[in-house]
């Protein structure tokens, strides 16, 4: 098990779970793939084009790809860093990669395309465990 999870939130609550939207959006644009299981919830498998929604940019045939699932959550919560102290996040509609080794260090086209998705503004980091 890792302790390595990145999430994407709602920058606001949103006023409705917007999960199947979600769902279709991240399949059509090639982010999820095949439904699986990680960690005793519903998961995908990370699809053929995730690699061009992170940096540092990695080839898709990459084996960090296959250390990650993908979960989308009608509800969830997270503790990250804040401006100055920890702070506490718990919304609808929350997108986690799980697993892998925090490889990551930019997600902005992800959030842009959560944003398309939902019409809602979105944000990620890396949830503190």
């Amino acid at each position: 098990m890792s302790d390595f999870i990145l999430k994407f939130w709602p920058k606001e609550e949103p006023s409705e779970i917007k999960t199947s939207q979600i769902k279709s959006g991240l399949l059509e644009s090639g982010i999820i793939g095949l439904e699986s299981e990680f960690w005793g919830e519903p998961a995908f498998y990370p699809g053929e084009r995730i690699h061009e929604y992170f940096e540092p940019k990695l080839k898709r045939s990459n084996p960090y790809f296959d250390s990650i699932k993908i979960i989308i959550n009608e509800k969830d919560y997270g503790v990250r860093m804040g401006i100055e102290d920890f702070e506490y996040i718990d919304r609808k509609n929350v997108v986690s990669i799980k697993g892998g080794e925090g490889g990551f260090n930019k997600w902005d086209v992800m959030c842009q395309s959560l944003t398309k998705i939902t019409g809602d503004a979105y944000e990620g980091g890396w949830e503190i465990l």
